[in-house]
This record gives structure tokens, C-alpha cells and sequence, in this order.
């Protein structure tokens, strides 16, 4: 009986341990999630880098949140109340937003496999399918 308590404690405590977020050397990163920060937040530092069993979060030193999945695609940017850096946003969706949103711009980008979601400056939440066609606002 205290070889099975013992047991179900390990594996207990082994999931517990390996479902929690560790901080992490921004070097650790996936290379594509490094080529990401390189080519559109060149000088601006890397401040904290978190692993879970999904992804990376990455904290830069401007405030700016990024997430990446496993294998180092980006999965969420957000800048705050800063403009996304012009090559985050895929062209036609860029495109979608400079013609109709001449004066706003796009402040954070989530992406899920299946849509686009994009929030501007002025509070309207855009949704793109994965192709980045325009479908509504969000909800």
C-alpha cells in the first residue's frame, strides 16, 4: 500500500512539475521565434522568456508581449498601445487595414489555425479567416 501511495505521489508531483511555466534564456528559443524578434523588433531587448508545454512567452523590454507555439510560429503580438511593427501583419491583411482604417492602426494580432484576430487603436476588434480574408468584427 505505501509502494502505491508512493507511486501516484511521483506521478502526481511529475505532472505537476512538468505542466508548470519555467523562465528560460532567450537563446533557448525556437530559431524561427528568434528570426521573428530579429527582423521586427531589431534593438529591442528581450527581457523575460517563459516555457510551457505549449509555447514560449516572450516579455521585450517595450512592453510589447509575443507568444510562439513549439515549434517558434507566432500565435499572439501584442505592442499595447503601439503600432504592430509593419511586416507582423500579413499584406492583405495590412492592405485590409490601411484602406479602411486610414487614420487607426493594429495594435495586437492573434492567430489559431483557423482565423486572424486583430485589434486597432480604436477599440474594434477585426477577425480574418487563415487565409487573412476579411470576415467581421468581433463580438
Amino acid at each position: 500500500m505505501k509502494k502505491l501511495i508512493a507511486i501516484l505521489l511521483g506521478v502526481f508531483m511529475l505532472g505537476t512539475f512538468t505542466s508548470c511555466n519555467r523562465m528560460i534564456s532567450p537563446d533557448k528559443l525556437p530559431a524561427q521565434a528568434k528570426q521573428f524578434v530579429a527582423a521586427n523588433f531589431n534593438g529591442v531587448n528581450v527581457l523575460s522568456v517563459q516555457r510551457d508545454g505549449l509555447g514560449y512567452d516572450v516579455i521585450l523590454n517595450n512592453g510589447t508581449s509575443l507568444e510562439f507555439n513549439h515549434s517558434g510560429q507566432w500565435t499572439k503580438v501584442d505592442c499595447g498601445l503601439n503600432p504592430l511593427p509593419a511586416g507582423v501583419l500579413p499584406a492583405n491583411i495590412a492592405q485590409y487595414v490601411s484602406a479602411n482604417f486610414p487614420v487607426n492602426y493594429a495594435t495586437k494580432i492573434k492567430y489559431d489555425d483557423r482565423r486572424y484576430e486583430v485589434d486597432m487603436n480604436n477599440d474594434i476588434e477585426l477577425r480574418f479567416d487563415k487565409n487573412g480574408n476579411y470576415i467581421g468584427l468581433d463580438d
